[in-house]
């Protein structure tokens, strides 16, 4: 009977724990430390399916140049910094020369620039 109660505690912190995992997916921010920050250069509207279209970002941080091509799809979560506060916004949000921190889902091709799908983008006031 001891064994059981620690197995249901133990299936309900299991199911606890994906669920946070999964909280993006309903719309809220993802509050771990971005994957990269830096400014767009570029946007690009995608005419595929899933898929909004490409950010051209890239950051100039310690005199060294970083750029990527970003994939914003249909679900990836973008926000734009209003004081403290994240609004939920969308592709067409976005304009040159903006500030931004990206978290990536899925591998980083490097290439140059390197490629990769976000997850979640954050216009920064």
């Amino acid at each position: 009977m001891k064994y059981l109660r620690l197995f249901g505690l133990g299936g309900l912190l299991i199911g606890l724990a994906l669920a946070s995992v999964n909280c993006s997916a309903t719309g809220t921010p993802i509050t771990t430390e971005a994957d990269f920050a830096g400014f767009t250069t570029d946007i690009q509207l995608s005419q595929s399916t899933g898929v909004a279209g490409l950010l051209s970002v890239e950051s100039h941080a310690d005199k060294i140049v970083t750029k990527y091509t970003v994939t914003i799809e249909d679900d990836t979560l973008i926000f734009r910094q209003d004081g403290n506060n994240l609004r939920k916004a969308d592709f067409d949000a976005f304009e040159t020369r903006q500030n931004v921190e990206i978290w990536f889902t899925g591998p980083v091709l490097e290439s140059w620039p390197m490629q990769a799908t976000a997850k979640q983008v954050i216009i920064l006031e």
